[in-house]
């Protein structure tokens, strides 16, 4: 499933450290089987689907928690990613063995520490510099092409269990590049964190809005596709995979990206028609536009952030962090609107994307960075 892809980013000459952008890769492929694992755990355990989301938020629990920690705690070094990987081959086969739901549960936990690790290193790498930015970036939308209808095949045919066992495999690929990896983020000095700017922390308050009300949305994706709008499972999946080629060119931009918050407003929108318009021709639209929008909008944002803060780096990790909480959150909020209806779970979801974004606008039109001196909290 990996080598495509890593042949591709090959050839466009990264910057960032091929055991990075694998194990990159790795965990998008993790996060990008959370909307079609939902109704396989639901068929295979016999639980409900609105509570089936609870193994997204234990994911991302343990992400959260990690990639706040991190930063604080540890430092990026090479044996932290070999850690990473072999914890989210054996959380992937407890996965897969796991008898009953609470037990997979706690498994999807240690899975989230796994790619909170990952995600940590690959960021920290990357945080401030335009072109490793755009290189780990862009790793998501490319596997998420070829991952998605895989994912779908997989569970079709064989079940939740087969695909867990799969994500297990996957894990040990990285293995074989990461023996020649160099970490810069290993050699930088230590240094006492400080409270973000206020406009720092507006950043991050809406980056916390944007993925709680995007995963409220999008963990359920996959059901109300099949469910609601009447496709098949490969043709969802297929729409998935437009997601992530849509996301390729915005993901991959160079050029300055203005107005992120502008971006991301329009996510929300895509979320609302997601949930709210059950037609075959507006789930088909509504998708793919999400993904180039949000990584028009991610990049942007992160960039808005390093800029509007005095000490850049600390404030990748509180990123990741926060991002990860709307994440822990989002699910949570979508199965009770779920469990209401669609409409309503895409309503909410959207709106509060809708919010951050304009949040996002607000700070990018009115905080500028000549003004930060007057801002910063030491």
């Amino acid at each position: 499933m990996l080598q495509t892809p890593v042949r591709v980013i090959q050839t466009l000459r990264p910057q960032v450290a091929t055991g990075v952008l694998t194990a990159t890769a790795v965990s998008t492929v993790v996060f990008s089987a959370t909307p079609f694992l939902v109704r396989g755990v639901s068929v295979d355990q016999g639980v409900d689907v609105s509570t089936v989301g609870i193994i997204s938020t234990a994911q991302l629990a343990g992400f959260s928690l990690t990639t706040w920690a991190a930063g604080r705690y540890l430092r990026a070094r090479r044996r932290m990613l070999v850690l990473a990987v072999l914890l989210g081959a054996a959380a992937n086969l407890a996965s897969g063995w796991a008898p009953w739901f609470s037990i997979l549960v706690g498994t999807r936990v240690i899975s989230g520490i796994s790619l909170g690790l990952i995600a940590w290193i690959a960021w920290a790498e990357a945080f401030g510099d335009k072109e490793k930015v755009g290189d780990v970036a862009v790793i998501g939308p490319i596997v998420g092409i070829i991952s998605a209808p895989i994912i779908a095949s997989v569970i079709d045919r064989s079940g939740s269990d087969a695909l867990f066992y799969g994500l297990a495999a996957l894990h040990l690929i990285p293995l074989f590049f990461i023996r020649t990896t160099h970490l810069d983020a290993a050699a930088r000095p230590e240094q006492q964190r400080n409270r973000p700017t206020r406009a720092a922390a507006a950043i991050l308050l809406a980056l916390g809005m944007i993925t709680c009300g995007g995963s409220a949305v999008f963990v359920f994706a996959g059901v109300i596709g099949q469910d609601d709008v009447g496709l098949t499972a490969f043709a969802v999946s297929v729409v998935f995979s437009a997601n992530a080629l849509a996301s390729v060119p915005s993901a991959r931009y160079r050029g300055d990206r203005k107005l992120p918050g502008g971006w991301m407003a329009l996510t929300g929108l895509c979320a609302v028609t997601v949930g709210a318009v059950n037609e075959p021709i507006a789930f088909w639209i509504a998708l793919p536009l999400w993904g180039f929008c949000f990584w028009m909008g991610t990049p942007g944002a992160y960039a808005l952030l390093a800029e509007r803060s005095k000490f850049p780096e600390e404030r990748a990790g509180d990123a990741q962090s926060i991002r990860a909480a709307g994440r822990v959150i989002g699910p949570l909020i979508g199965g009770a609107m779920y469990a209401i209806s669609p409409a309503a779970l895409g309503l909410v979801g959207g709106g509060i994307m809708l919010s951050a974004g304009l949040l996002m606008v607000y700070v990018e039109w009115r905080i500028r960075p000549a003004v930060l001196s007057d801002l910063v909290h030491s």
